[in-house]
């Protein structure tokens, strides 16, 4: 009878745990990543001198979501970096600007959240893994969304730790304003063309960053419009106000897509604005010093793709000033990327990436810059 009795409550655990693994949702990205840049300053000195640096990294992120009921779920997500080769720079000044392996090898809970969803509104409790305007990473605190995100949407959040890692970048910042937080909202209205977004995010007494986008997309053609905007407030350490303008217009032929961008900073550059890691103030791996002081952009895009490959290459010459160590204005840098990516299957893919970036000779901060980067890609998910 025991034994009868212990088989059953066997079956019955069996059952209840597989009905448990049948509610999680499984995503998994595994990266492994090799890069080689080089250094090519304008002028040779005791300082700068050409030299190069390498390594190669294993990134993954796991995320799993645990469907409690209907409306209620639980996330949990990692992501872990370890570089397992590296030649750093020889040169002092180089090294500065490159993270080592000490700095960028972390495993670390990117998401631990409860999450209410009921398909109008929804709110996330914990750590979340956000992908914002001037905003991506991990971030610790409330998420209020309400509306249908296809046709309208208000989101309002509040968080006071911030996380980001890459393959090869990590940064953190925690306890924001003294455990005050940063706090903000964004909106977004859809209707049939267009779209509209605006967003204003505080952190108390120090910075105000606010701004909004303007998509119009009719069949294969595209215009875009954003203004982005940092207020230092009273108590700001750095304290320049920010401001930056971008445009642009695309359009499909086929399987070949164009884009012609222009972009423009204000007088004391971009800093502020972008230390929550989302670097979209340019559409270059380099920068292109799109973010220095009065930088006036232009860029061309092109992209073909079709099942298996996808071909992307984009050029660009920025006009910029500097008034850093010494005043220099009416510089120019141009910067040329390409990017080769083949789908082996529905879960393996394979990136090469070559970026070559050329400054002015006159800038006292920049040198030039080539990068070749390399990614095989893992990826799988259960739904």
């Amino acid at each position: 009878m025991r034994k009868i009795t212990s088989l059953f409550f066997l079956l019955h655990i069996s059952i209840y745990a597989n009905s448990i693994v049948d509610d999680i949702d499984i995503e998994f990205v595994g990266i492994l990543h090799n890069e080689m840049e080089q250094i090519m300053p304008k002028n040779k000195t005791d300082y700068k001198s050409k030299d190069s640096n390498s390594f190669t990294s294993l990134y993954s992120e796991l995320v799993l979501n645990y469907d409690y009921s209907e409306n209620i779920f639980l996330s949990l997500g990692t992501k872990v970096n370890k570089v397992i080769g590296e030649d750093n720079y020889n040169t002092p000044l180089y090294l500065q600007t490159k993270q080592t392996s000490d700095e960028i090898n972390k495993a670390i809970l990117s998401e631990v959240s409860l999450n209410y969803d009921n398909n109008f509104w929804a709110l996330s409790l914990g750590r979340q893994d956000v992908n914002y305007d001037w905003l991506l990473g991990s971030v610790d605190g409330a998420l209020l969304m309400m509306g249908h995100d296809k046709d309208y949407s208000l989101r309002l959040f509040w968080f006071e730790n911030y996380r980001y890692l890459q393959y090869n970048y990590y940064t953190e910042v925690k306890d924001i304003n003294s455990q005050r937080g940063m706090y903000g909202a964004i909106a977004k209205v859809n209707f049939k063309d267009v779209e509209f977004s605006y967003f204003d995010y505080f952190i108390q007494d120090i910075r105000n960053i606010m701004g909004g986008h303007f998509s119009y997309m009719h069949k294969n053609y595209g215009l875009h419009l954003s203004y982005s905007s940092a207020k230092a407030l009273s108590l700001a350490a750095y304290d320049y106000d920010e401001e930056f303008l971008n445009s642009s217009i695309e359009f499909l032929i086929r399987k070949h897509y164009f884009e012609l961008g222009f972009s423009k900073t204000g007088k004391n550059g971009l800093l502020a604005m972008i230390q929550m890691g989302n670097f979209m103030f340019g559409e270059f791996y380099l920068s292109n010093q799109v973010d220095r002081e009065n930088a006036k952009n232009v860029f061309l895009k092109y992209i073909y793709a079709d099942k298996k490959w996808r071909f992307e290459f984009i050029s660009g010459t920025t006009n910029y000033d500097n008034s850093f160590f010494e005043i220099q204005n009416n510089m120019k840098a141009y910067e040329i990327d390409t990017y080769i990516k083949y789908t082996y299957s529905k879960n393996v893919s394979f990136d090469l990436g070559l970026m070559y970036m050329n400054v002015n000779e006159r800038d006292p901060l920049q040198v030039d810059q080539s990068l070749v980067m390399f990614n095989m890609v893992v990826s799988y998910e259960n739904y």
